[in-house]
């Protein structure tokens, strides 16, 4: 029996699901970040190595072969992909073809549309925008990392709520919600603490990006500040969108939303189709086809096939489009 691997690997979490030829499912579980350019290779090998001792825990032995592909954040860009790629081939315990590695962003864009053209926003912990023009280029838009792009982005979104926090702190900032929210958040009793954990990376990434939430929150309850936030990363959002857009060159394209950060805000997916129809009638958001670590399945297969068995295919969509009810 064949089975196919996918990893999807994000800067909060990293989900695998192994699957069979004819769909049913083998393993899968859930464990922490595995952004290539934010941990160490030992830390990502560690990572991933927990990942898959979870997922093969139950491995049937009728298992013949394993083709696998791992989307991982950072991947499109990384400096030593040989190195990653080396890694990951170690690590599959039975007899598997070469893993394909590629990023977080092509799995989730695989899922969203499968091969057909559009665009794809990804606004999870980062950001990113791809598109498929009707010959099959993918092109893309933001995602250039957290420091300096990411704009809209969950990470981008925390930032924010901790500087308003520093602002607060040594009376630029009126007293308001924003210290005390932080600092409870984050487990910090004090501003210095903060700051502290914030240089020594104890608080990384994925920890401000947790902050998103709160923001949305006080903007609900009519905080201007939050408000403020919100409207300029749907501002940001909706320009890497425009910008796909163009690349793409469709008179009409679809659009498919995925990423913790728009899959678990209402407030911020109404925001965001309000401005894309005033800004770009032309664009349709529609549902995604399948989820991101799905998307990874389908990549291993066609890598391995050639094209994906329509049993198969018919579990993944049948899974739905959440990666993380999956791999719960």
């Amino acid at each position: 029996m064949r089975a196919y691997l996918g990893i999807d690997g994000g800067g909060t979490h990293t989900r695998s699901l192994l699957i069979s030829e004819t769909g049913n499912i083998l393993g899968r579980a859930v464990v922490g970040p595995s952004n290539v350019q934010q941990i160490s290779s030992q830390a990502l090998r560690s990572t991933l190595q927990q990942l898959l001792n979870l997922t093969f825990i139950n491995l049937p032995d009728e298992i013949e072969s394993i083709a696998s592909c791992f989307g991982l954040a950072g991947a499109a860009s990384a400096h030593n992909k040989e190195d990653i790629h080396a890694t990951l081939g170690s690590l599959i315990p039975v007899p598997s073809e070469p893993p394909k590695l590629t990023s977080d962003a092509h799995i989730a864009l695989v899922g969203a549309l499968g091969d057909c053209p559009g665009l794809m926003l990804a606004a999870g912990t980062g950001s990113i925008c791809l598109g498929r023009d009707a010959n099959g280029i993918i092109h893309q838009t933001g995602g250039l990392g957290a420091v300096f792009d990411d704009l809209g982005s969950g990470f981008w979104i925390g930032r924010k709520a901790v500087q308003m926090s520093f602002q607060e702190s040594d009376g630029r900032r009126p007293s308001g919600p924003w210290q005390s929210n932080v600092l409870r958040l984050l487990s910090c009793n004090t501003i210095e603490q903060l700051q502290c954990k914030l240089k020594t990376g104890d608080i990384n990434n994925s920890h401000v990006a947790a902050l998103a939430p709160m923001v949305m929150q006080l903007s609900l309850e009519g905080v201007s500040v939050a408000a403020d936030i919100l409207n300029n990363a749907v501002r940001e959002l909706v320009a890497v969108i425009s910008t796909t857009y163009g690349k793409v060159k469709l008179r009409t394209a679809h659009l498919v939303l995925v990423g913790g950060l728009l899959e678990q805000s209402e407030l911020l997916r109404d925001q965001l189709s309000a401005a894309l129809k005033i800004e770009e009638p032309e664009i349709q958001i529609q549902k995604s086809l399948m989820c991101p670590i799905a998307g990874a399945v389908v990549i291993a297969c066609q890598e391995s096939n050639n094209s994906v068995p329509n049993e198969l295919e018919q579990a993944l969509i049948a899974l739905g489009t959440d990666s993380s009810v999956i791999t719960r």
